[in-house]
């Protein structure tokens, strides 16, 4: 998943100086929902992803700035709400990985949000080129 897309600020560096493009950015935050709760969203997929990178709940909510009982609720909850696993532990000594079922949500919200956010970005510089002209 990419939070960036064709809006994006350049803040790229040309001779030491910091050039920004004039156009604005577009920023979302996705998610999907049930009457019971957050169904899966943007914070969810961060969360798995940095279990899968670390293999590790506790690391992956430290480097995401949430406590683990924070990241730990936030799993279990949708855990709950979806009725299905989304991480497991190997043993007591090993940290977390994603299930089978974990990591195919993971990635097909990942390409759902790119999917969404390129739809976003077209139709916002179409806008502009409405208002600007």
């Amino acid at each position: 998943m990419k939070k960036s897309n064709g809006l994006e600020q350049d803040k790229s560096k040309q001779d030491g100086a910091e050039s920004i493009s004039p156009y604005p950015v577009v920023k979302l935050h996705l998610w999907l929902e049930r009457d019971n709760g957050v169904f899966f969203g943007c914070g969810r997929f961060e969360l798995l992803k940095k279990i899968d990178e670390l293999g590790s709940l506790k690391l992956a909510s430290e480097s995401l700035g949430l406590s683990y009982r924070g990241a730990w609720g936030k799993v279990k909850r949708t855990e709950e709400i979806i009725g299905q696993k989304l991480i497991y532990k190997l043993n007591n000594k090993e940290g977390y990985m994603l299930t089978e079922f974990g990591r195919e949500l993971m990635n097909e919200f990942g390409a759902y949000y790119d999917d969404v956010a390129e739809y976003a970005s077209k139709k916002g510089l179409e806008l502009l080129g409405r208002v600007s002209t």
